[in-house]
């Protein structure tokens, strides 16, 4: 237990001097004058396993300073001090500050020793019980992974180029346990290996599956969640991975389901993340794949697609495209020069800026810009991009 300290944290100097005379020799302590300072000891030490704090400090009081601490550093074990012993007051700590002893002054000195002992060793059994966790997940979503990557080596390698990319958004926008969205990411898959071994055989070579085979892949989720829900604290991994083909307009699969926002979080991330793994080639995804995939704007998440947007698209006009281009259909603000219009461009008021058949030049482009500031357009419209030669 030496290399673990004990924070006492008081606006009384001279109590934490005090504090510091009785219990010399027998803990490793730092002290903290008030609540504020006390939090700045988290990011000065890494290993504070006890923290014990008086309830009645100017600016910040105990329980609104342990209500943060358990935030901060969960796995610390927290109690209070307090001259003001009622019923209310110990409710409170308990319930909010989830306090694990409760002291009134004044105290037995040899009474707090035993509680910063016992606290010690909580302290010990939390962090084994959750490296024991950590070690049984880390080893059970290994072996899940190494299966698959057995079954579907191309399949497991969209699934690692989609946790890279999961690990960026769940950062980004504050995702509540961004490694349950990352496993999820990799094991998303994992229901093909319900799938017979001639289906998995034509998809490792990109073979056209029949509608009953499409069938049963369509389902693979569905067995996912079923593989995953039998791993301890995996159950919003296999909630993430039931709904990540469940579109955000109701359809997809399963059938029967939320809508909308109600659909969990990492499902609608799931969603956007692997229809782009399917389109894009390289290891970022680019505005192209991402406007493709956006023909079908009833799949995804409107506001959560264009923050994943900004995060992951990356601009590249020098993409490799088939000679023919790639059939879009998208608003006038993403039209570049080099499209090719496969409808009239016209304004809501019928006037027609440029017809279909024509390439849109840096010239047209440019006047396009201008009368979109004083008309509305009729979209969207579609386009061909890349398209090598000049005609249609």
């Amino acid at each position: 237990m030496a290399d673990y300290k004990v924070l006492f944290v008081d606006d009384d100097s001279n109590l934490l001097m005090a504090l510091r005379r009785q219990l010399r020799g027998k803990f490793d302590m730092v002290t903290a004058a008030g609540g504020a300072t006390g939090l700045t000891m988290f990011d000065e030490h890494d290993n504070i396993a006890v923290c014990v704090a008086d309830m009645q400090m100017p600016g910040m009081t105990g329980l609104e300073f342990l209500e943060k601490v358990q935030k901060v550093s969960p796995d610390t074990v927290r109690i209070m001090l307090t001259g003001n012993a009622d019923q209310a007051t110990a409710v409170n700590a308990i319930n909010k500050g989830q306090i694990f002893r409760f002291f009134s002054k004044p105290y037995e000195t040899e009474d707090l020793q035993r509680a910063l002992t016992d606290g010690l060793r909580q302290h010990q059994l939390i962090t084994a019980e959750k490296s024991l966790i950590q070690e049984t997940l880390a080893g059970s979503v290994k072996l899940l992974t190494d299966v698959m990557a057995q079954l579907n080596p191309t399949v497991f390698g969209r699934s690692m180029k989609m946790k890279s990319w999961c690990d960026l958004i769940s950062k980004e926008i504050g995702f509540p346990r961004p490694w349950e969205l990352g496993i999820a990411a990799l094991l998303c898959p994992i229901g093909i290996v319900a799938l017979p071994p001639d289906i998995l055989a034509r998809m490792s070579v990109g073979k056209r599956l029949q509608p009953l085979e499409r069938d049963l892949l369509k389902r693979t989720p569905e067995v996912g969640h079923k593989l995953i829900s039998n791993i301890p604290r995996l159950e919003a991994v296999a909630e993430i991975v039931h709904f990540q083909n469940r579109n955000f307009d109701g359809t997809g699969f399963p059938d029967e389901g939320p809508v909308g926002e109600d659909i969990p979080l990492g499902a609608r991330i799931l969603r956007i993340v692997r229809d782009l793994a399917e389109v894009s080639f390289g290891g970022e995804p680019t505005d192209i794949d991402f406007e493709q995939i956006g023909q079908k704007p009833h799949r995804y998440d409107p506001v959560l697609f264009e923050k994943i947007r900004k995060l992951l698209a990356v601009i590249d006009n020098d993409q490799d495209l088939p000679p023919e281009g790639v059939d879009m259909t998208l608003s006038i603000a993403n039209l570049r020069e080099g499209d090719l219009l496969m409808t009239d461009l016209e304004t809501v008021d019928n006037h027609i800026v440029l017809t279909h058949g024509n390439f849109i030049s840096e010239m047209q482009l440019a006047r396009i810009r201008v009368f979109q500031k004083a008309h509305d357009f009729r979209e969207p419209v579609d386009i061909k991009r890349g398209v090598k030669t000049r005609t249609v």
